[in-house]
């Protein structure tokens, strides 16, 4: 990938987004929509060799620059290699969320406090990122039925999760906590391919400081200061195209550090033809509050204010 001949605008304060994708027009219009919402006012996009219309998608976004790459997936370290640079050269100094295309941030009284008042309030109690809970979404039926219009919201098509139970660890690399659980724990049998399942913490929002770096996706990053506070990302990868895409990774060699992830999901796509999440214990989603009551999401005296004075004044994320 080549930085060069991309010009980005000098704008100190701006938020930005930076995502690597390959065919993702499917989600993309959603994602990208959810958080102009939230107030991203910039999107950095790798996009990777995509054939299925993403790359018209992205030209025709006026607040979208695009980075294209023919290098390999895997070689890149999952795309960190790219997506490293591109914060160094363009995101030194500015709060900036990395997520996936299948990924939407949320936080507690995010109806309510936009990003810019989020980003203030962190900077205000001396943090430099946020960590986030990878929220599976899922359809109440079987996954091949989760049919999605790009034109509509993910949540439409996917609108639920589960609640529990998830566990916990603490230590290792940075954020130094560790979640797992949800229906790919429940439903998936990891234990062949590799130690267990997926890990299910992320830290998607930073105030970028050249030379940082992410580390294992957005899972682990170079230590930084962290608001007291757990956010989520919302996760729609069990879209009706899930197992094309599952079987077109593990054909071309897509991923390096989730090959056997991928590798369990094409062994239990293989078993399961008529898959399916929802179960008794499923929840459908309602809002941020929602999810705090459930313990998936948590606050802090701080933001608790912060939310409040956001209702008394009647500012509320569109």
């Amino acid at each position: 990938m080549t930085l060069d001949g991309v010009i980005v605008p000098e704008r100190p304060g701006e938020i930005r987004a930076c995502l690597v994708v390959r065919d993702e027009a499917l989600r993309l219009p959603s994602t990208l929509d959810h958080h102009r919402r939230l107030g991203v006012e910039r999107f950095l996009v790798i996009d990777n060799g995509s054939v299925d219309g993403t790359q018209d998608l992205l030209s025709a976004q006026p607040d979208v620059h695009t980075f294209h790459t023919t290098e390999t997936f895997a070689a890149s370290r999952d795309g960190l290699s790219w997506s490293n640079a591109v914060r160094d050269a363009f995101c030194d100094g500015h709060w900036t969320l990395s997520v996936d295309a299948d990924e939407q941030l949320i936080y507690p009284g995010v109806e309510h406090l936009d990003l810019r008042a989020l980003c203030e309030l962190l900077e205000a109690q001396g943090a430099d990122c946020l960590l986030a809970f990878l929220l599976d979404m899922y359809n109440e039926g079987d996954v091949a039925e989760a049919v999605h219009d790009p034109a509509r919201p993910l949540l439409e098509t996917c609108g639920w999760f589960d609640p529990g139970p998830y566990r916990v660890r603490r230590g290792g690399p940075f954020p130094s906590i560790s979640i797992y659980g949800g229906p790919r724990d429940r439903m998936i049998a990891f234990k062949p391919y590799q130690e267990g399942p997926p890990l299910l913490t992320k830290v998607p929002l930073v105030r970028w400081r050249r030379g940082m770096r992410y580390l294992l996706s957005t899972h682990r990053m170079s230590p930084a200061r962290l608001f007291p506070a757990i956010g989520a990302l919302l996760h729609f990868k069990f879209l009706s195209d899930f197992s094309d895409r599952v079987e077109t990774a593990v054909a071309g060699g897509w991923h390096a550090g989730a090959e056997r992830e991928f590798l369990a999901y094409r062994a239990h796509a293989h078993a399961n033809p008529r898959m399916r999440f929802h179960h008794t214990g499923s929840v459908k989603y309602e809002d941020s509050g929602q999810l705090v009551r459930l313990g998936v999401m948590y606050s802090n005296p701080a933001l608790d204010a912060a939310i409040q004075s956001a209702q008394d004044g009647g500012n509320e994320t569109p």
